[in-house]
């Protein structure tokens, strides 16, 4: 997904966690108006996992992309089928992150619906989530998957639905999501093996297949803390500023950049966002009100921008505001292969 999706993937983090989202154009007002509308429908898509538990980590979008940008490299191939798999049980947590976002689960067999995946992976309020999405229409819809580790398997659900008994999922203990009024089928639950529930939910069903497929992907997905590459590292980010958000995304439609991310800090109720970006796809930054004009470096053909509540505050005055913030941040490059980190890499599909 592109920086615009990472925003919307925050805003559906914040969804996740709560919270409004924006993006561009050449008027401005009507740029940023769009881009907020955008972004709220994307979070609530792709993540909408912590909704109501925290505020947004990003409410608006501001977009102003040139016309005509680059073409998106295509996706990889779907993995091969395999056989039914039990979940690995969870393995343990490096003894050191060496990047900013770190995973708790990556999926390993994926369904030939949901053919060339981009992968995203977000972080917010300490609650992880994992989306799957193609970019080839099926049924007059874009196939994808959410999976998302919970707190505890009586998590709220959302309104209209209920729990009803599921096939084990390696012989643990599942449930499908149902919605009362067709007592249809639309995500799923289960125990993992380290004793804490996850959801996947599918936003296209067609009968007993999907079903079953669901069932498969489930019982694929891997479990444990690993490091995600990641575009940047910070290096000096100021002590008070607290990491609250960190996302990247892959593209779900041609006219995205290949990847996005951003990072979202929170100090003493003011926020400042980091977004990160391939250059040459116009200005990807927090379109939250207040946030004020984002300031943007560029190097090793990766764009980083700034902006925030918090840009005032006394630690990031005294490194050189935002540009001085910005050069907190060593860049590894804009080629996902120089992303080094300990996992996931996502396996080839």
């Amino acid at each position: 997904m592109r920086s615009h999706e990472q925003r919307d993937l925050t805003a559906r983090l914040s969804a996740l966690a709560e919270a409004p989202a924006p993006p561009a154009a050449l008027d401005t007002s009507a740029v940023i108006a769009r881009g907020r509308g955008r972004l709220r429908r994307r979070r609530q898509a792709l993540i909408g996992v912590v909704a109501g538990s925290t505020a947004a980590v990003l409410a608006g979008v501001l977009l102003l992309r040139p016309s005509g940008g680059p073409p998106v490299p295509a996706g990889p191939a779907p993995t091969a089928p395999s056989s039914l798999a039990p979940s690995p049980t969870a393995t343990p947590a490096p003894a050191a992150h060496t990047g900013p976002l770190s995973a708790e689960a990556r999926f390993g067999w994926l369904p030939e619906w949901l053919a060339r995946p981009a992968v995203g992976y977000a972080v917010s309020d300490d609650r992880s989530v994992v989306t799957a999405t193609t970019r080839t229409a099926v049924q007059n819809a874009v196939p994808s998957l959410k999976l998302e580790l919970l707190r505890d398997p009586g998590e709220s659900l959302a309104p209209g639905q209920h729990t009803a008994t599921a096939p084990a999922v390696a012989g643990r203990e599942a449930r499908w999501l149902v919605t009362d009024a067709s007592g249809a089928p639309v995500g799923l639950r289960w125990m993992t093996a380290s004793g804490r529930w996850a959801q996947l939910n599918a936003t296209v069903w067609s009968g007993a297949k999907v079903q079953d497929d669901l069932l498969r992907v489930a019982a694929g997905v891997e479990f444990g803390n690993r490091d995600v590459p990641f575009p940047v590292r910070p290096t000096g980010v100021p002590a008070d500023l607290k990491l609250r958000n960190a996302e990247i995304h892959r593209p779900s439609r041609n006219s995205e950049p290949p990847w996005s991310a951003i990072l979202s800090y929170t100090v003493d109720g003011k926020w400042l966002s980091v977004t990160i970006q391939p250059d040459g796809f116009g200005v990807f930054a927090d379109g939250r009100p207040g946030g004020g004009t984002p300031v943007c470096r560029v190097e090793k053909g990766v764009q980083l921008c700034a902006n925030g509540t918090a840009a005032g505050i006394p630690s990031v005055q005294r490194i050189g505001g935002l540009a001085g913030l910005l050069a907190q941040f060593d860049v590894l490059g804009a080629d996902e292969a120089s992303w080094a980190a300990s996992g996931p890499a996502d396996k080839p599909r």
